[in-house]
């Protein structure tokens, strides 16, 4: 009966390493964060900023935190992370990555800001008129929540950052507004809705 057992798991050995080495990992990563259960989102806050967030785990429950809070102080905090990249993964530091995974799975303020939905849409607007660094990551970031928050509309997007473009006529925050909706094209605009595209920043 015992060989009998044993001949039987042989077969599933190879699936069940696998279930051990995904879940394993992850019950370590959750005693990391013991500490954020009876933290304030000041001090997740902190934390982010002082680099005591180490796994991907913990900087999510930071982020929840900070979801937690009003939309009014939420969401400038998260604007102001666009920036953060999460720590790697147990998997991932071994060079373990999945498919489909975009920039909101390694910035989580895309992930945050994009629950408070439209609410968040104007700040991430005015951030982008203000943003004097347009090659950095914060734009980028800050571009792709409003993509997810129009759920991929971004012919409206691009009509919409022109028109506030055309606001502030040829001061600087109306020509990021304007490089901004010009750089959604080259990123976005394929051969079926390129004209629509160029249409939307005439």
């Amino acid at each position: 009966m015992r060989s009998f057992g044993m001949g039987c798991l042989y077969p599933l050995l190879p699936a069940l390493t696998l279930f051990v080495a995904l879940i394993f990992p992850i019950a370590c990563i959750s005693q990391d964060c013991e500490a954020l259960r009876s933290a304030s989102a000041t001090d997740a806050v902190n934390a982010l900023d002082h680099g005591e967030i180490k796994t991907a785990f913990c900087s999510r429950a930071a982020f929840q935190l900070i979801e937690n809070l009003p939309e009014q102080e939420a969401i400038p905090i998260l604007i102001n992370h666009l920036r953060y990249k999460r720590p790697l993964s147990d998997l991932e530091s071994r060079g373990v990555f999945f498919r489909g995974r975009g920039a909101e799975e390694m910035y989580p303020a895309i992930r945050s800001l994009f629950r408070f939905g439209n609410a968040a849409e104007p700040a991430l607007i005015d951030f982008i008129a203000h943003d004097q660094n347009e090659g950095g990551i914060e734009r980028s970031n800050a571009l792709d929540t409003l993509l997810l928050i129009r759920h991929g509309g971004v012919v409206k997007l691009i009509e919409t950052l022109h028109k506030r473009s055309l606001a502030f006529r040829d001061i600087p925050d109306g020509l990021r507004l304007e490089s901004a909706a010009k750089d959604l094209i080259k990123r976005w605009c394929y051969s079926d809705i390129e004209s629509q595209c160029q249409a939307a920043v005439q």
